[in-house]
């Protein structure tokens, strides 16, 4: 299986591929350019986006009080003063003595008034307030303001009032990773330590219709457990539309100490294991099909790349074009061939075109030549993964 990491982005759900060896890497995402941290197997920790840095918090600069003048009142009339030289001068008028007199009469008026108004309103005050209540000032008393002379009246301070921000209620503590992957591994080792496959199909994805499948090819293959001496985690991700986890595991055996991938799926039901995918690995079921007789269908995980320019050019034509197609725990490659003109040509050309792998899941036939020659050809690309699907 080839050393790659394949995810969706966090943000926008794009599948992602990136070599094991960036695990934990940020960047980027190519689709919707939001900077996310890839995946990293070995912690068991899944990709997800960096947050953003919070909003600079911006201080409005303290605005004194401005003097401003109310607005009906009105501005005195500027007047128009002569100079001392230039206004004319008027000979002194002789005071009546009657209006003299006028004028004593009235301020003698004015005192007598003042006099008895402020009896009679003594009087009165008596009488209303019988017994005296004496109001303590709450304030200082402030200076009286002479009369033409206006308080001025500050400028009102705007108010910050802070939303309400309704707290959602805590979520259920999640598994640590490490738990989850202990979980799945525990259900992996059932799988793979089972007697028979009776008793495997109680581990396996999609149960109603591999069950059959199983006990089909218990026939044909010696039924019983895998032997294994070690159990790693390779690859893990979430959907970001289910929310499951998926880890790929690699399973040494003494035929293969460098490991056998095996996928377990997280579900509604507990964890489960991709058994058809598992057997197509564990017993080179492609190696043996291109062994086979012709006139075969098969579908398969496989690794896709171009040929090198030299044998491309030898082996293709006008109608059809050349792949390498290597099962992932084979080293043998196989040259296979898919027409110009179909859906399978385009998807492999632009997945391949610049000297990359692609991991799809291929339907493959063998043919033969009328000169009695076998040859492989590619049908069609049933997933541009290899994520567990449906059977």
């Amino acid at each position: 299986m080839a050393e790659v990491i394949q995810f969706n982005c966090p943000v926008c759900g794009t599948t992602l591929r990136l070599p094991l060896a960036m695990s934990a890497a940020r960047g980027p995402c190519p689709h919707c350019t939001r900077e996310i941290i890839a995946p990293d197997p070995a912690r068991g920790v899944g990709a997800f986006e960096v947050p953003l840095p919070p909003p600079p918090v911006v201080i409005e600069p303290f605005r004194p009080f401005e003097e401003v003048l109310p607005v009906d009142q009105e501005q005195p009339e500027p007047v128009l003063k002569l100079p001392a030289e230039e206004a004319p001068e008027r000979p002194p008028q002789p005071v009546k003595p009657q209006l003299s007199m006028l004028l004593v009469c009235c301020l003698l008026t004015g005192m007598v008034a003042l006099v008895i108004g402020y009896l009679l309103g003594t009087q009165t005050a008596k009488r209303a307030l019988p017994v005296p209540q004496v109001i303590a000032p709450t304030k200082p008393i402030e200076p009286p303001i002479p009369a033409e002379v206006e308080r001025p009246v500050p400028e009102p301070i705007p108010i910050r009032v802070k939303p309400i921000i309704e707290k959602a209620p805590p979520e259920a503590p999640k598994p640590e990773p490490t738990q989850v992957a202990a979980a799945a591994e525990a259900t992996l080792r059932a799988f793979l330590e089972a007697p028979d496959w009776a008793s495997r199909s109680a581990y396996v994805l999609f149960p109603e219709k591999t069950r059959a499948a199983m006990e089909a090819y218990s026939r044909e293959a010696p039924d019983g457990p895998t032997a294994f001496s070690s159990i790693t985690v390779k690859q893990t991700q979430i959907n970001e539309i289910t929310g499951y986890t998926l880890f790929i595991f690699f399973v040494a055996t003494e035929a293969f100490p460098s490991g056998i991938p095996v996928a377990v799926q997280e579900t509604s039901a507990g964890w489960q294991v991709d058994w058809q995918t598992f057997v197509e690995f564990r017993d080179q079921l492609f190696q043996k099909f291109a062994d086979g007789p012709s006139d075969q269908t098969g579908r398969f995980h496989l690794i896709v790349s171009q040929p090198p320019p030299e044998r491309a050019a030898a082996t293709g034509n006008e109608h059809f074009v050349s792949v390498m197609l290597n099962a992932p725990l084979s080293l043998t490659p196989h040259l296979a061939f898919v027409k110009r003109a179909s859906e399978a040509f385009a998807t492999l050309q632009a997945a391949t075109s610049s000297g990359g792998f692609f991991t799809p899941v291929l339907e493959v036939a063998k043919r033969k030549t009328p000169d009695g020659k076998t040859y492989l050809e590619v049908l069609r690309v049933v997933a541009s993964d290899w994520s567990p699907r449906e059977p």
